[in-house]
């Protein structure tokens, strides 16, 4: 019987693990697909091992004595999954390394072009239910791997990529695998503890910085509401107050999310707080989502409004999708019902300058944003603004992928250097806790216990940011 252990990344995007720490959902479905005749799985989130990473993952190496060892990665958590890949073999030559999501679908070839793939015996492109069994099955079985989907390896000195599979068929696929995992605590959303579910794969938008494309192409696939509703009882089961939904654009259909919402409301599921990240346009065009939404238990949302300048909406691709005055309509909506509205905003693009990043700023002042994010905008493999960015000479790190976090500065600006742009991005995200007044609201949203213990890791981890954030007073 084969010994598999799938591997959660122990790097979480920067600073996102001061409220939010979920485990991986994709692991857990990929596990529900295998055939526990031939095999057994085991889960380790490594998010939960901070400090002690190296020594817990050797010695579950070690006493697991795992056959094949599945790493999930997205951009910025290649290299540390790299490490850990090399402690594997380290430990035992023989176990088959697997490398699978975002950056390993879109960077195969160059992984395995490079020194890195003699840690690496295979890597699954885009979705894993289907080709992950099957390359275990042919590994169990005759070996031929040319029998196995979106697969690819190395075979004497030169790199196999086998065809793609048609996109899974969500509603054929086994529940996700929450039992298999072997650290059950310690997640949370906020102050409660938390878990991860969807309710569909892909968008359809032609944004220019989004990787997303590389893994489902232009699609969008929906789960039936009845196995929705299955999966977050799954998850409170497992100990859930809160679920993070992680679909790529759930307001795509936003009848159909309303319905989804109803539903939950309808089951006493409401019970649970919900997180969603959705899109402005998505809730503008759907008369009352915003109101199912916080019947539903919704307390959080992220709210894509990416820039209001108008001409870098058109650099990133999103000129078309929403006016100003939708988002400032989304927001007032959102927070009559309750709900915490986080806004994600791109800064970054080619002409932005001190202006123009402040000017960001007083839009999420004036819309009443709960929580505004400032990202930096990151030149992704395989995107079309990386193209470009590099055409213009405005890329000012091209491969060291582990700071493509979206919150560093792997860019410059025609009018800002890399330094600057991140030492504004920073400014601005310690002064508007402050200046907008959204951090009484969050105080009397969440409870006081939350506060103080946010206040004191902050103290402990991150002291630099706390100093900051008392600079926003001035």
């Amino acid at each position: 019987m084969m010994r598999i252990l799938l591997v959660g990344s122990p790097k979480s995007v920067f600073g996102f693990d001061r409220i939010v720490r979920v485990p991986n959902l994709g692991l857990c479905s990929i596990a529900a697909q295998l055939d526990r005749r031939f095999c057994k799985v085991k889960i380790i989130d490594l998010i939960l091992t901070e400090g002690k990473t190296i020594p817990y993952f050797t010695y579950l190496l070690r006493q697991y004595e795992p056959d094949l060892v599945g790493f999930s990665c997205m951009v910025f958590q290649y290299a540390s999954s790299l490490e850990l890949a090399k402690m594997t073999k380290q430990v035992n030559p023989d176990t088959k390394v697997v490398m699978g999501g975002y950056f390993p679908t879109a960077c195969d070839e160059w992984i395995l072009e490079s020194e890195d793939s003699q840690y690496i015996d295979y890597i699954i492109r885009r979705e894993g239910e289907i080709a992950f069994p099957k390359l275990i099955k042919t590994l169990l079985g005759n070996n031929n791997l040319d029998e196995v989907p979106n697969l690819s390896y190395r075979d004497n000195g030169s790199v196999i990529r086998n065809p793609n599979h048609a996109l899974v068929d969500l509603n054929e696929i086994k529940p996700p695998d929450r039992k298999s995992r072997i650290l059950k605590k310690g997640f949370y959303l906020g102050p409660y503890t938390g878990d991860v579910i969807e309710t569909s794969r892909g968008c359809v938008f032609d944004c220019n910085y989004c990787s997303i494309r590389e893994m489902y192409g232009k699609s969008f696939r929906t789960y039936s509401i009845d196995r929705i509703l299955d999966d977050i009882r799954d998850a409170e089961k497992q100990g859930a107050e809160s679920v993070l939904v992680t679909d790529d654009n759930i307001t795509l259909d936003g009848k159909r999310y309303k319905e989804i919402c109803e539903a939950i409301t309808e089951a006493g599921l409401n019970r649970l707080y919900y997180a969603i990240q959705t899109s402005v346009r998505g809730i503008k065009q759907t008369p009352g989502l915003a109101r199912a939404m916080g019947q539903a238990g919704t307390n959080v949302v992220f709210l894509g409004i990416e820039n209001i300048i108008t001409q870098n909406l058109n650099v990133l691709d999103k000129s078309n999708q929403f006016k100003e005055s939708d988002a400032r309509d989304v927001v007032l909506e959102l927070r009559e019902y309750g709900i915490v509205v986080i806004g994600g905003f791109i800064l970054g693009n080619p002409d932005d300058n001190e202006e123009t990043l402040w000017a960001n700023f007083e839009f999420a002042k004036s819309t009443g944003v709960d929580v505004a994010l400032f990202y930096i905008l990151t030149p992704h493999p395989k995107t079309g603004i990386r193209q470009e960015l590099i055409k213009q000479g405005l890329v000012t790190n091209l491969d060291d992928f582990s700071k493509y976090d979206g919150f560093q500065a792997n860019v410059r600006t025609k009018y800002l250097s890399s330094e600057k742009l991140f030492a504004l991005r920073e400014e601005l995200g310690w002064k508007y806790p402050i200046q907008s007044g959204s951090i009484k609201h969050m105080i009397k949203k969440w409870p006081l216990s939350f506060g103080l213990k946010l206040l004191f890791k902050e103290l402990w981890k991150r002291p630099d940011d706390v100093l900051g954030y008392l600079k926003g007073l001035i």
